[in-house]
Order: structure tokens, then C-alpha cells, then sequence
């Protein structure tokens, strides 16, 4: 499994780049119909990000050899302008990052937006993995990484057995030598609750390479993202968790 490992600071008010995937791809020759329909499909994923729950997804040319198929899910904790704003940064950012290219993948700490010519729609993809530790190191490593992951794991249940939103954060006290903890964690909102499951752990289980001396970290992939940090820095007023996280009857084939 390829990962790529990078520092975290504190949060930002605005849409970070996170990575890409497109260093494991390379320039191709794109057909004028293909590179027409891409344009389109960035175009209305920018503007539907503004009035849907924080995720769709999109085809056009489906009838023909240069379908484009494109999807962007917002963390759970954004939507409306902000959700927009982020998606419109990725899109514009994924022609220039990842020129010339039949299929790629773009994340940024808010975000993620994905296009290709193969339908990825329904499928688990947890390659690459994309982690990032905070700056600030924890007084005990071992006690650190047991609770988190244990946090963790009850947030996955949440998200996949108890209310099957597909995400879920919270926080926790633990303990007098360590404090008060949240996380976060979502899957992309076209899988089932197994395959979420499935990819938040296989997430959870790469964290001890990079993070395990650290207060806080952040682990993604296409599918899947894990953030745990020593301060609140979700939005949780932004959303209910009771709310339906999937606005299939928006999304578009065209």
C-alpha cells in the first residue's frame, strides 16, 4: 500500500491542498470530447457543492467512448458556501496539479473531488493513502495511540452500524495526563456502511507508521478520512448528524 507522509499544523480557515495522486500516473493524449466533457463535469460539481448536503456525484458522455464521471464529498462538518468554495479550489486546481490525465484525485482537508473515464461510482479505493502528523508530540506514546485507536474504533461503529451516516466525530477525556480528545471520521458517500467499515479500518491501521508519538493526526484515502487532534476543530453547529448524507436523487448522468 503506497502512502505519502506530511506535517500538520494547526487548522486553517480556508481549503488546504492535502495531495494528490497523479505522481503514480502520466500525461496522456486526451480527446477534445473527453476534455470537453471533464469541463463540464468540474463545472457542475463546483456548482452543485453550494445547495447539496456536502456530496454528489456526476456522468456525462455516458453513451459515448469519452465518459467522464466525477464526485466530490465535503468533510461532514461542511456545507452550503464553504463546501463550494472548496470544491471550486479542487477543480481548479486538479487541471492544473494533474494535467493531461484520463482519471485523478484531489484532497484538500475540507474536501476531496475525484474524476475519471472507468465509472468508480459504489467502489472501495484505498490506494493511496495519504498521513499526517501534528507537530506537537505526546508524553506518552503507547497510552496515547491505545486510546485513540479505541476512540476511533467506536466512531467507526457509529458511522457504519448505529447510524449508517457514513461519518461521525465526537470527543473524549482521556484522561488526567492527557486530556481532552476529538476525531472525526467519514467515508465517501456512494459506499455502503461495510465498505466504509472496511476502509476506515484499513485507514486506523496504517496510523502507528507515521503518528504514534503525536497528540494529533490526519489519515486519508480516495474513499476514507480519520482526523484526531488535542482541540475541537470541527464545525458541529454546520450540521445535524441526523440528517440524510445522501442526496442521490441530485446527481446527474448526462
Amino acid at each position: 500500500m503506497s502512502f505519502f507522509s506530511r506535517t500538520i499544523t494547526a487548522q486553517s480557515p480556508s481549503p488546504n491542498y492535502v495531495g494528490d495522486d497523479c505522481k503514480n500516473s502520466t500525461e496522456q493524449s486526451l480527446t477534445s470530447g473527453y476534455k470537453t466533457n471533464l469541463n463540464s463535469v468540474l463545472s457542475w460539481l463546483s456548482s452543485d457543492a453550494a445547495t447539496s448536503k456536502g456530496y454528489n456525484h456526476i456522468a456525462i458522455g455516458t453513451t459515448t467512448n469519452d465518459a467522464v464521471y466525477g464526485l466530490y464529498d465535503c468533510r461532514g462538518d461542511v456545507t452550503g458556501t464553504f463546501c463550494q468554495f472548496c470544491i471550486s479550489t479542487a477543480a481548479s486546481d486538479i487541471l492544473r496539479r494533474c494535467p493531461n490525465r484520463p482519471s485523478a484525485v484531489i484532497w484538500y482537508n475540507y474536501c476531496i473531488l475525484r474524476y475519471s473515464n472507468h465509472d468508480f461510482i459504489g467502489n472501495l479505493t484505498t490506494t493511496p493513502v495519504w498521513l499526517f502528523p501534528a507537530t506537537k508530540n505526546t508524553t506518552n506514546s503507547t497510552q496515547e495511540l491505545q486510546k485513540a485507536e479505541t476512540y476511533i474504533q467506536s466512531l467507526i461503529k457509529n458511522a457504519t452500524v448505529e447510524t449508517k451516516l457514513l461519518y461521525a466525530m465526537g470527543e473524549f477525556n482521556s484522561g488526567a495526563s492527557l486530556g481532552e480528545r476529538y476525531g472525526l471520521v467519514q467515508c465517501s458517500r456512494d459506499l455502503t456502511s461495510e465498505q466504509c467499515r472496511q476502509c476506515l479500518n484499513d485507514l486506523l491501521d496504517q496510523v502507528p507508521k507515521c503518528c504514534a508519538g503525536k497528540v494529533g493526526w490526519m489519515a486519508g484515502s480516495p474513499s476514507c478520512l480519520i482526523k484526531y487532534d488535542d482541540f475541537m476543530f470541527y464545525k458541529i453547529t454546520i450540521i445535524s448528524q441526523g440528517s440524510s448524507p445522501l442526496p442521490n436523487n441530485n446527481s446527474g448522468i448526462k
